[in-house]
């Protein structure tokens, strides 16, 4: 039986719908780690700032006081950098599990389509031990991360549900 051109145009609609998210989800994914590692790039010299000054006292090139007020704006930049960095690790897990659970589902489409393709083809008529053997696999995949993208997907409704 053909498909009639609305619902290939909805199966086709709600795959680039996907493929969009996806896409969108990976360019935040790069900001996220550019961020990431500006961040990384910050506390290392933040790190190395507070290793220096100490010497550069000792060995009377910065006054002691000056050193200590250094130290101290230096730490709480540091605090700040490693707070932001936390936090940009929490968004950055959050984005990853969004896109792999939405690889999932692009995954378990895939699959049903070809099941549907593999089972039009054969038809009625007898299938090979290895037609059924990947009827069967498909099978499993479909159960499987069908069960994992829902529990991904939940998990994430939930959480917003109880931030909301």
């Amino acid at each position: 039986m053909a498909d009639s051109p609305l619902r290939i145009y909805v199966a086709m609609s709600s795959v680039s719908q996907l493929q969009q998210a996806m896409a969108a989800l990976r360019l935040s994914l790069a900001e996220i780690r550019h961020k990431e590692e500006q961040l990384d790039a910050s506390i290392a010299q933040f790190r190395t700032q507070l290793r220096r000054l100490p010497r550069q006292t000792i060995y009377g090139r910065a006054p002691l006081d000056m050193a200590l007020s250094a130290m101290g704006e230096i730490e709480e930049r540091l605090r700040d950098a490693e707070d932001n960095r936390r936090r940009v690790l929490t968004i950055k897990q959050a984005a990853e599990d969004e896109l792999a659970a939405l690889e999932s589902v692009q995954q378990v489409d895939e699959a049903r389509k070809a099941l549907a393709r593999l089972k039009q083809q054969t038809g009625r008529q007898p299938m090979s031990g290895e037609t059924e053997a990947e009827i069967r696999r498909l099978e499993q995949f479909i159960a499987i991360h069908s069960k994992r993208a829902e529990l991904t997907i939940t998990a994430a409704f939930e959480e917003r549900q109880n931030r909301g």
